[in-house]
C-alpha cells in the first residue's frame, strides 16, 4: 500500500535535474551514529537477499529438470518479495526517523493482520522446526496503517522465533482494553538483564544472531508513526512478551 511520500522527502536525497536521478548522499560521515548503522544493516540485508536470488537464477540456467526449475523459480520469487520488503521497510524507517512518514489509517480486521504476520514467518528460514500460533483475538478491528502494523508484528514475531530453539513455540495475540488494542508476542526465552536496557537500540554490529534494526524500528514505527506504546516483560517465570498498545482510533 503506497504512502503519500516521494523521493524528494527522503533524508539527504538531492535531485539531479540533469539525469532525473538522485545524487549520492555526501553527508554520511555527519549522520548520527544510529542512522549510519541503519545504512550498514540495510546494505547487509539487501546484499544477502540479492546474493541468494543470484544463486537461484544461476541454478535455473543450469538445470533442465522441470521439478527443480519450478522449485528454483518459487524460491526466486520469495527472495524478490523479501528484497522489496526490505527496501520498503528501511525506507519507512528513515522517513519515520525524520518524522516525514505519513501513515494511511483505515479500518483493519485484527484477525487478518495476525494471520498475515504468522503466514509471513512460517515460510521464513528462521521458523524451521518452530511453531507460531494465534492464541487470542478478543478485539475485532482497529483504525490504523495496516502496512506498518503488519511490518511491526512480523518483526516482533521474527525476534521471538529467533530466540527459541527448534521444537518450541511462539504465541501471538491481540486484546481490547479501554480505548486501545494490545498486540503481543510471547516466547519462553529470557532476555539477560544486561541486554534488557539496550533492547530497543540499534546493535553496534551487523553480525550475529540479533543483528539488524528490528526492535528499534518496532518502537520507532509503533510510537512515532502509529501513536502507540511499545514495551516488553522478561522473567524466568513467565518468559518474554513484547507488546504494542495502539489506540482504536488515531
Amino acid at each position: 500500500m503506497p504512502h503519500s511520500t516521494n523521493t524528494e522527502s527522503l533524508p539527504d536525497a538531492k535531485k539531479d535535474t540533469a539525469s532525473g536521478g538522485l545524487k549520492p548522499c555526501v553527508g554520511y560521515a555527519l549522520m548520527p551514529e544510529e542512522i549510519r548503522q541503519n545504512c550498514l544493516v540495510f546494505l547487509h540485508d539487501i546484499l544477502n537477499s540479492a546474493s541468494g536470488l543470484q544463486g537461484f537464477l544461476e541454478l535455473m540456467t543450469e538445470t533442465e529438470d522441470p521439478e527443480k526449475l519450478k522449485k528454483y523459480t518459487m524460491n526466486s520469487f520469495m527472495l524478490c518479495d523479501s528484497l522489496v520488503e526490505e527496501i520498503h521497510y528501511h525506507r519507512e524507517f528513515l522517513l519515520s526517523e525524520s518524522e516525514q512518514l505519513d501513515p494511511v489509517f483505515e479500518e483493519a480486521r485484527i484477525q487478518d493482520v495476525l494471520e498475515f504476520a504468522v503466514l509471513k514467518l512460517k515460510s521464513h528460514k528462521v521458523s524451521k522446526g518452530r511453531t507460531i500460533e494465534i492464541v487470542e483475538t478478543s478485539a475485532e478491528s482497529i483504525s490504523t496503517d495496516k502496512v506498518l502494523l503488519s511490518r511491526i508484528l512480523v518483526n516482533m514475531v521474527k525476534n521471538a522465533v529467533e530466540a527459541v530453539d527448534s521444537g518450541e513455540s511462539v504465541q501471538i495475540g491481540a486484546a481490547k482494553f479501554d480505548d486501545k488494542v494490545r498486540f503481543w508476542v510471547h516466547n519462553s526465552s529470557v532476555i539477560p538483564k544486561e541486554v534488557q536496557n539496550h533492547i530497543f537500540e540499534i546493535p553496534s554490529s551487523t553480525k550475529g544472531k540479533n543483528r539488524g534494526i528490528g526492535l528499534f524500528s518496532v518502537r520507532l514505527l509503533g510510537e512515532n508513526a502509529l501513536g502507540g506504546h511499545v514495551w516488553f516483560e522478561s522473567t524466568p517465570e513467565k518468559g518474554t512478551s513484547f507488546y504494542i498498545d495502539l489506540p482504536l482510533m488515531p
